[in-house]
């Protein structure tokens, strides 16, 4: 069967593990979940509190995240938004670390900017558990677009929630969820993408960024991920065209991409030259100027295959 014309077989292949397949934009449900205050249970018996709709808070943390979705954001549905209220001991204990490493951070500034800021760190449902329970442990997960930024805790700046988004994984009420984190930055230093590095390279350093002019990503290193990052919500939400395809023609068992989506958030990613190289393979193949395998490659070729790879983990 010809790609072009039925976009439900199409897949892209990154190796042997990644095959994402491409469906119709109109081939997707999204059903309501009747069981949220179960499957959000954990979330409150570890302090955790969801937030009314209609305040304040919720629509500033349902704001920020929606701004860093890009052309993504029309197909977000957020379902809950979780805020951290330090009810009980541990949390209270958590806090209060925090404040005193943020203190301390001050006095090794001068008494200047510590530099926090808030981030996003996406996650699976059992690690989010984890966190909540333990605080964080899971170093050298890599970020988003496949790239491992030393050996460190990676979190995703506030208006780049997308590249957090990639790095979660779906449960099995099609749910995802990150947190949203304040991180104690310091005195930051560039980690190039495959670097081994898992601490300051020098005394002056504190943590880590992946471009100091326009950073997307922070390394916190393990010596301080749970005393210098303190998470303040959790955000639910759904992509409704990440569920399983419902078409007859294909398994229904099987996660479909849709090619449209794939390029939305590659657009987040590429710079507009090499996007421009991308819409013309899929205009080419479109009108039958290239056949499917030469796309792929094309596209492989152009945005590489580390990226792919991350964004087909939204299949769940």
């Amino acid at each position: 069967m010809d790609p072009a014309n039925n976009e439900e077989q199409v897949t892209i292949d990154i190796d042997y593990n990644e095959i994402p397949e491409a469906v119709d934009d109109d081939s997707v449900t999204n059903e309501p979940n009747s069981n949220l205050d179960v499957l959000f249970r954990f979330f409150s018996d570890n302090g955790m509190v969801k937030s009314e709709e209609a305040s304040y808070e919720y629509n500033v943390v349902k704001d920020s995240f929606l701004l860093g979705m890009g052309t993504l954001a029309e197909e977000t549905q957020i379902v809950a938004i979780h805020k951290n209220l330090n009810s009980s001991l541990t949390g209270k204990a958590r806090l209060s670390s925090f404040q005193i490493f943020q203190e301390a951070m001050s006095r090794k500034c001068g008494g200047g900017d510590t530099n926090v800021r808030p981030a996003w760190y996406g996650a699976a449902k059992d690690e989010i558990r984890e966190i909540l329970c333990h605080g964080f442990s899971h170093i050298g997960k890599a970020a988003g677009n496949g790239e491992k930024y030393g050996h460190g805790l990676q979190l995703s700046n506030s208006n780049f929630s997308i590249d957090s988004v990639l790095s979660s994984e779906m449960d099995s009420n099609g749910l995802r969820h990150v947190f949203l984190c304040r991180v104690i930055l310091g005195n930051v230093e560039t980690v190039a993408a495959g670097s081994n590095q898992f601490h300051p390279s020098a005394k002056v350093y504190d943590s880590g960024v992946d471009n100091l002019a326009a950073p997307s990503r922070y390394i916190v290193w393990s010596c301080s991920m749970n005393s210098h990052i303190y998470f303040t919500d959790i955000v639910s939400f759904k992509f409704p065209c990440y569920e399983a395809s419902t078409s007859t023609s294909a398994p229904q068992s099987s996660p479909g991409l849709r090619i449209s989506t794939l390029i939305k958030i590659l657009s987040m990613y590429l710079d507009p030259l090499k996007m421009a190289l991308i819409f013309g393979f899929r205009n080419d193949f479109r009108a039958h100027r290239i056949p499917w395998a030469e796309f792929k490659r094309k596209v492989i070729e152009v945005s590489g295959a580390k990226l792919l790879s991350g964004i087909l983990k939204l299949r769940g």
